[in-house]
């Protein structure tokens, strides 16, 4: 499976349990290349999820199965984990535990 494939379930299951989903989009840009453009550091997190009832935030990046993460993205999850904000890298093969996540929102972080 894909890191696009896993985003896109993993969004889906997301809004099914309620959660607010923010993900930014790349763009093709004049030159035909594709980037995200940021203003600010580089390596925000793949997906923002937020909990309306629970109040549960999450910042999960996401990677193929041998996907590495870059010095800002380890930045901003080390920063978000001083914040007291869940954080994980997830892969495919953490399906399970991703989708644990998702529909037991009442957890603890």
């Amino acid at each position: 499976m894909s890191e696009g494939e896993f985003k896109d379930i993993l969004i889906a299951v997301a809004k099914r349990y309620g959660w607010l989903v923010h993900h930014d989009l790349p763009a093709q840009n004049s030159r035909g290349r594709w980037a995200t453009h940021v203003q600010g550091d580089a390596g925000f997190p793949d997906l923002i999820l937020l909990h309306p009832t629970s109040g549960k935030l999450f910042a999960i990046e996401l990677k193929s199965e041998k996907g590495k993460l870059t010095p800002g993205q380890k930045r901003w999850l080390m920063a978000f984990e001083k914040s007291g904000i869940y954080n994980a890298v997830l892969k495919p093969s953490d399906m399970e535990y991703a989708l644990y996540l998702l529909t037991n929102h009442q957890i603890t972080g």
